[in-house]
């Protein structure tokens, strides 16, 4: 008899505390960890004659934590922090915002915080869930190193497209420090949209949107098309203005579980307002500079743990038409335990072609190691 109350009493407590339990698991945030390694050796652009590589240096890319978890029925936040190297670089805050998911009007989704920009494809993702190890140029050069990663506010909603069509309209209002990359006393031309403000005097804010159209062509494939435009302050000092406007796709084939192509490209188009000189009023005259770049790159997985593919790359500068670079690059993926781990090798061909210079070509070869603790997956099939 005794027995029996114990094992009622016993399976009474278990039960109220589930409740309990699910409370707490559901307050505590999803944790992953995800560094990256690199082995790279390249020819630094040495004459063909006397091409030797380098020796391999062997470093730490990144270190990335991803803290992310739902906030209230209707909101989740997301916070990554990074550490590049291995040394006594700064720990940064690579994005920490929140999204409002549901109860807004019309079905609205809103961002708020620090974020990276839904600006084209590629600028969205995380460098662990590319493909390819470096950065195509045209990105590179007219969106730095870090892409447009701003303070901002987004806006995001579903228009009615019908069912077939999948269509959605993002806009951003962004703080515009991000848009100021480039120091002019290094009299550096590319790697950013517009000059560093060593001053910091002034907010300028910039302005940028997307128009993203999916649509399924078979069971087996579907094409995704999108429209960007992005404007800011490229000059700080003359408060000189940028335009930025952007084409991507994305054509994905995946007739069975380990076996898709990927088959993706971007152009991106740059017109800004430059100092021609003085007006006959003694004013400033203004012109309009134009320039651009595209990438285009096709990635094949044929089994459960190796994928290949390639990418070629051409360029101009924010400043110049005439400063130009192109590249290619192959590259190499295995995953040995799926999402969790990546292998990636590449080589990597590419020719700076500065105007009234001479024409420079590095060479590089890199091996890339990641992995990932956590939900926060290294690589997405």
């Amino acid at each position: 008899m005794i027995t029996n109350r114990l094992k009622a009493f016993t399976l009474v407590f278990v039960c109220a505390c589930i409740p309990i339990l699910n409370a707490q698991t559901s307050l505590n945030p999803e944790i992953s960890v995800l560094p990256r390694f690199r082995l790279e050796s390249d020819d630094g652009g040495q004459l063909p004659a006397r091409r030797i590589f380098s020796r391999p240096e062997f470093r730490i890319e990144e270190f990335e934590l991803a803290i992310q978890s739902y906030i209230n029925p209707y909101a989740r936040a997301d916070v990554f922090l990074a550490k590049a190297g291995a040394g006594d670089e700064p720990i940064e805050i690579e994005e920490a915002y929140a999204t409002f998911l549901r109860g807004l009007p019309i079905g609205l989704n809103v961002r708020i915080g620090k974020y990276l920009a839904d600006f084209g494809k590629l600028n969205m993702l995380h460098p662990h869930a590319w493909p390819f190890l470096s950065k195509p140029l045209s990105l590179e050069r007219f969106l730095g190193e870090e892409g447009i990663n701003d303070l901002g506010i987004s806006a995001s909603v579903l228009l009615p497209t019908g069912d077939v069509l999948y269509t959605r309209l993002t806009i951003d209002v962004l703080r515009g420090n991000s848009i100021s990359t480039i120091d002019p006393a290094a009299d550096l031309r590319s790697g950013g949209p517009g000059l560093s403000d060593t001053l910091s005097s002034e907010i300028f804010y910039a302005n940028s949107g997307r128009l993203m159209m999916f649509l399924p062509l078979s069971e087996n494939s579907d094409l995704e098309i999108g429209v960007s435009g992005l404007t800011g302050i490229h000059d700080p000092y003359a408060k000189l203005r940028f335009y930025y406007s952007n084409i991507d796709f994305k054509y994905k084939w995946k007739p069975s579980a380990y076996t898709s192509f990927v088959l993706q490209g971007e152009g991106l188009f740059n017109s800004r307002e430059m100092i021609a000189g003085p007006d006959a009023r003694g004013g400033r005259s203004l012109q309009n500079l134009s320039s651009g770049g595209f990438y285009l790159s096709g990635d094949l997985q044929f089994s459960k743990i190796f994928s290949i593919g390639a990418r070629y790359d051409w360029s101009q500068s924010p400043y110049s038409t005439t400063d130009k670079a192109e590249g290619g690059a192959v590259f190499i993926g295995f995953y040995p335990v799926e999402e969790t781990a990546a292998f990636r090798l590449q080589y990597q061909h590419t020719r700076w072609m500065p105007p009234g210079g001479e024409t420079r070509a590095v060479n590089s070869i890199a091996l890339q190691f990641i992995f990932s603790m956590g939900p926060h997956k290294a690589h997405p099939f």
